[in-house]
């Protein structure tokens, strides 16, 4: 699972976020890392696997106001063009998965791509109401 939390307002023209609807659902794509235009490796298909998923599924480009939310699944085709504009589109991502599936050789700089990969660890369902009720009663004395 993919979860961007748009910090920026993200808007048609300063390169959104652009996804392949369905494309999840093609099974197991060959993908190759491209490592010349990007500091990072960066996975990437071919544009005949490209041309035949957009062909069925077409292209979606999300928007939204800062504090925006977008959530999908981690193998559906996705990825942006560069913001050649002037108005800023910092976008925070998390990816979640299987602790099983952790990267096995980290490419990418500890700020940009964290390597903890120790699994979540689940709460009570009302953690985050006691925390706010203990906030109060702290603010109150």
């Amino acid at each position: 699972m993919n979860i961007a939390v748009f910090l920026d307002e993200v808007m048609p023209i300063n390169g959104p976020l652009m996804l392949v609807p369905r494309s999840h659902t093609a099974g197991i794509l060959k993908a190759e890392h491209d490592t010349t235009t990007t500091s990072y490796p960066l996975w990437t298909l071919d544009e005949d696997t490209v041309t035949k998923l957009v062909g069925e599924g077409g292209i979606v480009a999300p928007t939204g106001k800062p504090g925006g939310l977008l959530l999908f699944h981690g193998n559906l085709v996705h990825g942006s063009a560069g913001n050649i504009t002037p108005y800023p589109r910092k976008i925070v991502y998390l990816t979640l998965n299987a602790v099983s599936n952790y990267i096995r050789t980290p490419t990418r700089k500890e700020w940009i791509a964290h390597t903890d990969f120790s699994p979540i660890v689940p709460t009570d369902d009302d953690a985050l109401m006691r925390h706010a009720a203990s906030r109060y009663q702290q603010a109150a004395e």
